[in-house]
C-alpha cells in the first residue's frame, strides 16, 4: 500500500530499471515505508535548522525565549512577529545601540505604527520621525566656530546671495519672522529613487509648533515630559509617531486603487477591498459577499439563508431576517445600522457597526456575540456576548455578558437578570446598580473612570482609539493586562510600552524617550526644487 513517501519514491526511482520491472509492487511498498521513516527523520532535522533561525518561516514560536536567552535578548514585544524582528535584529542594534538610526528602527519595528490603507499612495513615507532634544536648545553663538554644510544637517541648501546669518549651523534662538519654516520633500533622482526630506528655514517661524518640523530653539523645557510638554530639552529624545487610527485609516470608503492583476501580498491580507455593487442573493447556500466596498447608501437584505460578509464597507444599512440560520460578520465596516430580527446567533469580529439592533431574542441564549470590534451604539431585547469591544453611546441590552470591554456612553442599567460585566468601563450609575450591597454582583474588577478617545465620531481616523493619558484602569485594565475596548488585539498600549522599555535600554544613560502622536505625519510634504541645483 502507497504511503506517499517522498523519499520512498525517490528510492524506488534509483533502482535498477530490471528490478522496477519485475516488481509486483511488494518492493515498491517496502521502499516507501523505509522512506516514510527518512522523511520523518528529515522533517525533525529540518525542524531543528529552522528554529535555531528566529526569522526561519517555519521556526516554532514556543523556541523563541530560549533564542532570546541565547542573545542575552530581553523579549518586550507583545506579539509574536515583532518577538521575531527583536531577535534578528539583536546583534546589529547591540552595535549601533544609542545612535539615532537604531532608536528610530526600535520604534518602527516594535511600535507598528505604520498605517495599512486602501491606497497605497495614502501611506506616509516613514511611520517614525526622530528628533533629538539637544539639538532644540537655545545656545550662545561661538565666534569662530566652523559651519557644517546644510545637508549635513538634514536642511535645504541656502539660496545663491543669502545671507550668512541665515545658516542653518548657526543655533540662532530668535525666529526670522520673513519666512516661515518646514519639512519640504525634493523630487527623485535621476535614476528614480527618491531623496531625504529636508528642513527649509531653518530660522523661519514654525508652520505648526510643537509638531514634528518645528525646529526652533528654545530654552529648556524643564515640565513633565509627556506628548505635549517637556520635549525640548538636551535628555530627552522625541520620536514622533503616525497617530494611531483604529478601523479607519485615511481611504477607509474608498476601493483600492491599483489596477489588475492584483499581485498576492502575504504581509497584507487586509484591506484589500475593491469598489463594486453588491452582487445579487444566491438560490441557495450562503449569501457571500467579500473584498467589496459597496456605493453610499447601499442596503444589504439577507432573507432565507446564512449571510457570510467578511473584509467589506456597507456605507448603509445590513438587514437580516433570515429564520434557524447562522450569520457572520468579519472585518467590515458598516456605517449604518446591522439589525437582525430573526435566525440563530450573529457572530461580528473584527469590525466597526454604527449601531446594532437585535430585534428578537430571548434571555437564555445570545443573539450575537461580538468580539474585538467598534460599536457606535447597541440595542437588544435579549442576551448579547461582548469580548473586548467599544460602545461610543447608549448599551440598551436586557441581559449582557461582557469581558475586557468599554462603555464610553449610557447603559441603560438592567439587574438582576443575571448580567455579567467582568474586567470592564461602565458609567457610575450603571456600576453602582451592578453592585449593589446585599445583592449577587454583576460586575466584577469594573472600573467608572472616564475615557478619553483621539475621536468618538465613528468613522474619523482614530475613533475609539484611547488616548495615551488615561488612567491605568483603562489602558492595561484588561484580564490578560492590555487595554481595554475594541482594539486590545492590536495591542496599541503594549506595543508603545514595549517600544519605551526598549529605548530605555537603547539610549545612553540618564536620556528618556517621548512618545508624539503627530497627525502631520500623515500629510503629504511640498515638493520644491534645491536651490543647489
Amino acid at each position: 500500500m502507497s504511503t506517499g513517501s517522498g523519499l520512498g519514491a525517490q528510492l524506488y526511482g534509483l533502482l535498477p530499471e530490471v528490478y522496477r520491472t519485475r516488481d509486483t509492487g511488494d518492493l515498491r511498498d517496502y521502499l516507501e515505508s523505509c522512506g516514510e521513516v527518512l522523511d520523518l527523520v528529515r522533517g525533525v532535522i529540518g525542524q531543528r535548522l529552522a528554529d535555531a533561525f528566529p526569522d526561519h518561516p517555519d521556526a516554532q514560536g514556543w523556541t523563541l525565549p530560549y533564542l532570546a536567552e541565547l542573545l542575552d535578548v530581553k523579549l518586550l514585544s507583545p506579539a509574536e512577529p515583532e518577538q521575531r524582528r527583536e531577535l534578528s535584529q539583536a546583534v546589529s542594534l547591540r552595535q549601533r545601540k544609542g545612535t539615532p538610526g537604531s532608536v528610530a528602527q526600535v520604534a518602527r519595528d516594535v511600535g507598528q505604527y505604520a498605517w495599512d490603507t486602501e491606497d497605497p499612495r495614502n501611506e506616509p513615507s516613514s511611520p517614525v520621525y526622530l528628533q533629538e532634544g539637544w539639538r532644540r536648545v537655545a545656545v550662545t553663538p561661538r565666534v569662530g566656530q566652523p559651519l557644517l554644510p546644510p545637508e549635513s544637517l538634514g536642511a535645504l541648501p541656502l539660496p545663491a546671495g543669502a545671507p550668512a546669518r541665515r545658516h542653518p549651523a548657526l543655533p540662532a534662538a530668535t525666529v526670522d519672522f520673513r519666512y516661515a519654516s518646514r519639512k519640504v520633500a525634493l523630487p527623485p533622482r535621476g535614476d528614480g529613487t527618491p531623496r531625504a526630506p529636508l528642513q527649509e528655514n531653518v530660522h523661519g517661524i514654525p508652520l505648526a509648533p510643537g509638531h514634528f518640523d518645528d525646529v526652533s530653539r528654545r530654552t529648556p523645557d524643564l515640565r513633565r515630559p509627556s506628548s505635549r510638554q517637556g520635549h525640548v530639552h538636551p535628555k530627552r529624545v522625541v520620536v514622533f509617531t503616525l497617530p494611531r487610527v483604529g478601523f479607519f485609516p485615511p481611504g477607509w470608503e474608498f476601493g483600492d486603487t491599483r489596477p489588475l492583476p492584483v499581485p498576492p501580498e502575504a504581509s497584507r491580507p487586509l484591506p484589500r477591498r475593491r469598489e463594486g455593487p453588491l452582487p445579487p442573493e444566491p438560490a441557495s447556500g450562503d449569501y457571500v459577499i467579500e473584498n467589496l466596498v459597496l456605493p453610499e447608501d447601499t442596503e444589504v437584505v439577507v432573507s432565507n439563508r446564512p449571510l457570510v460578509m467578511r473584509n467589506c464597507v456597507v456605507q448603509g444599512n445590513v438587514y437580516i431576517d433570515s429564520f434557524d440560520n447562522g450569520h457572520l460578520i468579519e472585518d467590515c465596516i458598516v456605517t449604518g445600522q446591522v439589525a437582525k430580527n430573526l435566525g440563530n446567533e450573529l457572530i461580528v469580529r473584527r469590525s466597526a457597526l454604527g449601531h446594532l439592533t437585535l430585534e428578537a431574542g430571548t434571555l437564555d441564549v445570545s443573539g450575537a456575540t461580538v468580539e474585538d470590534s467598534l460599536l457606535g451604539g447597541l440595542d437588544s431585547v435579549g442576551l448579547v456576548t461582548l469580548l473586548s469591544v467599544t460602545v461610543l453611546s447608549t448599551l440598551d441590552a436586557r441581559r449582557c455578558f461582557a469581558n475586557d470591554s468599554l462603555f464610553a456612553g449610557t447603559v441603560v442599567p438592567r439587574a438582576g437578570v443575571g448580567n455579567c460585566f467582568r474586567y470592564c468601563r461602565l458609567p457610575a450609575n450603571a456600576l453602582a446598580a451592578y453592585t449593589v450591597e446585599g445583592q449577587p454582583a454583576e460586575a466584577y474588577e469594573c472600573t467608572s473612570e472616564a475615557p478619553r478617545f483621539r475621536t468618538t465620531l465613528f468613522g474619523a481616523p482614530g475613533a475609539g482609539v484611547l488616548a495615551s493619558d488615561n488612567s491605568a484602569r483603562l489602558l492595561d485594565g484588561a484580564e490578560d493586562g492590555g487595554e481595554l475596548g475594541a482594539y486590545r488585539h492590536r495591542r496599541y498600549v503594549l506595543r508603545d510600552e514595549a517600544v519605551l522599555a526598549r529605548l530605555r535600554e537603547s539610549l545612553p544613560a540618564g536620556m528618556s524617550a517621548i512618545l508624539v502622536p503627530d497627525d502631520r505625519l500623515g500629510v503629504s510634504l511640498p515638493v520644491v526644487t534645491s536651490p543647489s541645483t
